[in-house]
């Protein structure tokens, strides 16, 4: 059976700043296939929930969104929640303290 997904307020907030950025810098085109590009990523993970490779923190799995994002998420009994959406060229450091809170695997 499918496991429900859940964003965590983090998340939503990283995945509105992302897209706020595309909308400022970009194109409406760009944003459209940024969207699409999460949701086919989203699809897969529920798919293939350890279809991505571990970030070698507890339950926690990284993915990438094409072309410079990671969609950072966490393998419960009962949903998939989705920790954060962050652009590497803008987000590197923050990612890695975010993965440096989890206990290791």
């Amino acid at each position: 059976m499918a496991k429900a997904v859940r964003w965590t307020p983090k998340a939503i907030a990283t995945y509105i700043d992302v897209l706020s950025y595309l909308r400022e810098k970009w194109t409406a085109r760009e944003e459209q296939r940024f969207v699409d590009e999460v949701e086919d990523t989203i699809r897969y993970i529920v798919m293939f929930p350890k279809g991505f490779r571990s970030t070698g923190h507890a339950r926690l799995r990284e993915a990438p969104v094409k072309p410079y994002n990671i969609l950072l998420y966490r393998i419960d009994r009962s949903a998939i929640i989705i920790i954060g959406l962050f652009d590497m060229r803008r987000h590197p450091k923050y990612l890695k303290q975010l993965k440096s809170r989890w206990k290791k695997a």
